[in-house]
């Protein structure tokens, strides 16, 4: 008799400890599953508002001082020669890619 209680009471235990053991390995998946949902997703960025002048950067980047784009060392400004009170001073007028030239076409109409 005393065999027979040893071994139900092997079984229920068994069975208890199969039980607690799924239940701590499925409380860990939901756990993993809710850290990764509660990442945010990757901004997208809109290149009309971007704010080029606080990119951190390598020394020595050459910046438009207008626009703010990073410039190759092939890539120039434009930029005119003028006078005020006597004195010299150049007015930027961009990169290629904030400076637009007017077409021939254009000013021959005007």
């Amino acid at each position: 008799m005393s065999a027979l209680l040893y071994l139900i009471g092997l079984i229920i235990g068994a069975t208890v400890f199969i039980y607690l053991y799924s239940t701590y390995q499925s409380g860990k998946e939901k756990l993993t599953d809710k850290k990764v949902q509660k990442k945010t997703p990757a901004p997208t960025v809109n290149p009309e508002r971007v704010d080029y002048f606080n990119i951190p950067r390598a020394p020595g980047t050459r910046l438009c001082p207008l626009c703010g784009k990073e410039l190759t060392k092939f890539e120039a400004l434009y930029a005119s020669d003028t006078e005020e009170d006597g004195k010299k001073k150049i007015l930027i007028h961009g990169c290629r890619y904030c400076y637009k030239e007017k077409p021939a076409r254009q000013e021959k109409k005007e």
